[in-house]
């Protein structure tokens, strides 16, 4: 179960992200190092060690892998207007905002507490709408989801185990015919997770980028609802 943990106030800027002829205004941390520090000096001042496992403060930044997924997204056969997409630990939502950008209809995720409000600030500040949910990978899928024409991921395979959650996630979400795109910036689960695509059916495909992101796409076999 989550502690209750008390909100720490860091220090955030207003960078430019530039993915491809897109350009987003992104409210995230000055400084990550900084941002670790502070919480950590707020443990040590007498707070609960699992503050760091709730609150650390990841999501706010963009990482390579993100930007990496963001440009995948962005590509000519990348989500256009009305594909359903969903991401899985957005963090920012680069490649959220970037699919919002291209009229795709955006459902964001994370588990951060912090991460809804970033977004909402953000998604404003570029004139985009992504919505935004708190998703448990282990939850069941509700009776009523339609499933995503994309369903996008990256640098979350950082613990053993989460390959077979993250697949299990995709097969959930995933509409027949769909695509999802994991980037990670190949850690040693990669493998597991793609090996585990195969035999659970997907069709996959892995790229590297030039700045050392994998890309790995899968592929749903059928006719997603949108076409798309």
């Amino acid at each position: 179960m989550a502690c209750t943990t008390p909100q720490v106030s860091y220090d955030w800027v207003v960078r430019t992200e530039v993915v491809g002829d897109t350009a987003l205004q992104l409210e995230g941390l000055r400084d990550f190092d900084d941002a670790v520090a502070l919480l950590c000096e707020r443990i040590r001042d007498g707070g609960d060690p699992r503050w760091f496992e709730d609150r650390c403060p990841m999501f706010g930044t963009i990482w390579p892998a993100a930007r990496a997924l963001a440009r995948r997204v962005a590509a000519p056969d990348g989500p256009g207007p009305g594909a359903r997409v969903l991401e899985l630990g957005c963090g920012l939502a680069l490649p959220s905002l970037v699919a919002a950008r291209r009229g795709a209809a955006v459902l964001a995720t994370d588990q951060h507490p912090d991460a809804a409000a970033r977004l909402a600030r953000n998604a404003a500040r570029n004139g985009v709408r992504v919505d935004f949910a708190a998703l448990d990978w282990r939850d069941p899928v509700p009776d009523d989801a339609a499933g995503y024409d994309w369903v996008l991921a990256s640098d979350v395979l950082y613990a053993a185990g989460m390959a077979e959650l993250l697949l299990g996630t995709f097969a959930r979400w995933l509409a027949p015919g769909g695509r999802g795109v994991l980037a990670d910036p190949g850690r040693p689960w990669l493998q597991d997770f793609a090996v585990a695509a195969e035999a659970a059916g997907f069709r996959v495909a892995l790229d590297c980028t030039p700045d050392d992101v994998f890309l790995l796409e899968l592929t749903r076999p059928g006719r997603s609802p949108s076409g798309r």
